[in-house]
């Protein structure tokens, strides 16, 4: 097929495009309204199911590299019915909702370098709207065709729907009347039945609200498949094009850029010599002089890091964007790079060791734990800039790749979990002084685990008290959640320990 706007639909479409409804309207029930539990994996694997099946039968493969993506997605869809992972969000849905999007795209071979390369953003932004949106109406396009393919049966399927509204009056009259006729097992199979009907009755307006939003949300699913399997609307972005706009803006003379550069090395060399004791005393396990709070310290080394990392990044890529010669000829450019680079790699190093030692003094959270590895993915980018300087590959792909891999690392390992039974082996261990139960209540059913073993482990009244207090929020919390969408793994097994709890009875009338 080549590239075209013009998107001409036969029953294959057709039948995805009922299909999509479906999809819609489970995205609404299990997925939208919750972000949580077994209904977000089912509706992923449902999804992938369904898109990798339609791309089949239009007689296309998957590319090679899309299965990486494909992995990615029900990597971490998958995650949602083991974990909450809370304090994962929004970026574990963020990146899932993204995921699944630009998967399409890459499955069907439509991004702009027909693999994931340096136009990732482009391609994103592509798969996010302009596709979607430039065939949102193709689905009653291909709705069309499904009728006009069975337009000779039309008369049967009109007999069909008014032979089934005629049973349906006939039901309604007839099934009261052998109730109250039968008293055994009629009776019961019946009433059981109408309970079916009344509770279908009371989540009506529930159902049907799913159903009129999940009108545009199966729209826009078919307009991003459908329109990257017929490549249509997919061409808004060339490659030539954008290497043309790139050329065009190369316009500072090298000497401009390197003193830029070769000024900023200089003054970051100056700033880390007179700070010394700040930057490098969380090495020795100590507070620089001026400095009582840990957390302020750490917190700050993080935020001047982020920002400095920021303008660094922008700094080299504008510099190499807008470089008349281009850094694999010259020399000068490569050095400055690599040099940034390393000054960059040495600030995360310092920054990373205060986060260190304010994990080692208070213990683990994940609000803790998610800098101190947000640092270490900037730190090994550094790294891939200065590798950039003598060997050619797509630093946006390897930092996208890396990027997400961690991502579904924390996703599907429940870093909650992890922090919450870190601090307690410590506490336990006597190299905690004290266990802040608030971490507890930020790892939601995650902590039962570590809040068993430290109410086992203490003689602490005043933290047992606490403990009993979070045991018994949660056994409240999971047994509700029980047989809904949201539940998953986490949920269960802490339900079951709880239960198994010795003092179940004591926490729960708390």
């Amino acid at each position: 097929m080549s590239n075209s706007d013009v998107f001409i639909a036969d029953k294959k479409d057709a039948f995805f495009a009922l299909v999509a409804f479906v999809l819609g309207f489970f995205f609404i029930r299990w997925v939208f309204f919750h972000w949580q539990g077994w209904g977000v994996s089912l509706f992923t694997y449902a999804y992938c199911g369904a898109v990798t099946a339609y791309i089949y039968k239009k007689g296309l493969k998957l590319t090679r590299y899309s299965w990486f993506w494909l992995a990615v997605v029900l990597l971490i869809g998958s995650s949602y019915s083991l974990w909450s992972n809370n304090s994962l969000e929004p970026w574990r849905s963020f990146f899932f909702f993204m995921s699944a999007i630009y998967w399409v795209i890459a499955a069907t071979g439509q991004a702009i370098q027909g693999h994931t390369g340096d136009w990732l953003i482009l391609d994103a932004f592509n798969a996010l709207f302009i596709i979607p949106f430039r065939n949102f109406t193709t689905q009653y396009q291909s709705l069309a065709a499904l009728e006009t393919i069975r337009k000779p049966g039309r008369g049967q399927v009109f007999s069909i729907i008014l032979g089934i509204f005629l049973a349906f009056i006939a039901g309604v009259l007839v099934l009261p009347l052998l109730i109250a006729a039968d008293g055994g097992a009629f009776s019961q199979v019946a009433q059981g039945f109408l309970d079916y009907l009344q509770n279908v009755q009371e989540t009506f307006w529930e159902n049907f609200i799913n159903v009129i939003l999940a009108i545009p949300v199966a729209a826009y699913i078919f307009g991003l498949v459908g329109g990257c399997v017929h490549r249509s609307g997919t061409s808004t972005f060339k490659e030539e094009s954008i290497q043309g706009l790139l050329s065009s803006l190369r316009f500072l003379p090298s000497a401009s850029v390197n003193i830029l550069l070769g000024f900023l090395c200089i003054l970051y060399l100056i700033f880390i010599g007179c700070q010394i004791p700040y930057f490098f005393s969380a090495f020795s396990g100590q507070l620089p002089e001026g400095w009582q709070v840990y957390s302020e310290y750490a917190r700050r080394g993080f935020f001047e890091l982020c920002g400095i990392a920021t303008i660094n990044l922008s700094t080299l890529t504008l510099a190499n964007i807008l470089s008349r010669k281009p850094r694999w000829e010259s020399k000068m450019l490569r050095l400055f790079n690599g040099l940034m680079a390393g000054l960059t790699i040495v600030l995360i190093i310092t920054a990373l060791s205060k986060m260190l030692m304010y994990i080692d003094v208070y213990g683990m959270t994940v609000r803790r734990l998610l800098p101190s590895l947000f640092m270490l993915y900037l730190l090994l980018i550094c790294a891939a800039i200065i590798a950039l300087q003598r060997w050619q590959f797509s630093i946006m792909r390897l930092a996208a790749g890396l990027g997400i891999t961690m991502l579904c690392a924390l996703c599907l390992t429940g870093p909650a979990g992890y922090a919450a039974r870190y601090n307690a082996g410590r506490y336990l261990a006597g190299t905690l002084p004290h266990y802040d139960t608030t971490v507890l209540y930020q790892a939601g059913s995650a902590g039962v685990d570590a809040a068993l073993q430290v109410y086992e482990g203490t003689s602490d009244p005043a933290l047992k008290e606490e403990l009993q207090a979070y045991l018994s929020d949660q056994l409240y919390l999971t047994v509700n959640s029980a047989g809904r969408s949201w539940d998953n793994i986490e949920n269960a097994r802490a339900r079951q320990k709880l239960a198994n709890f010795t003092d179940c009875a004591e926490f729960t009338s708390h």
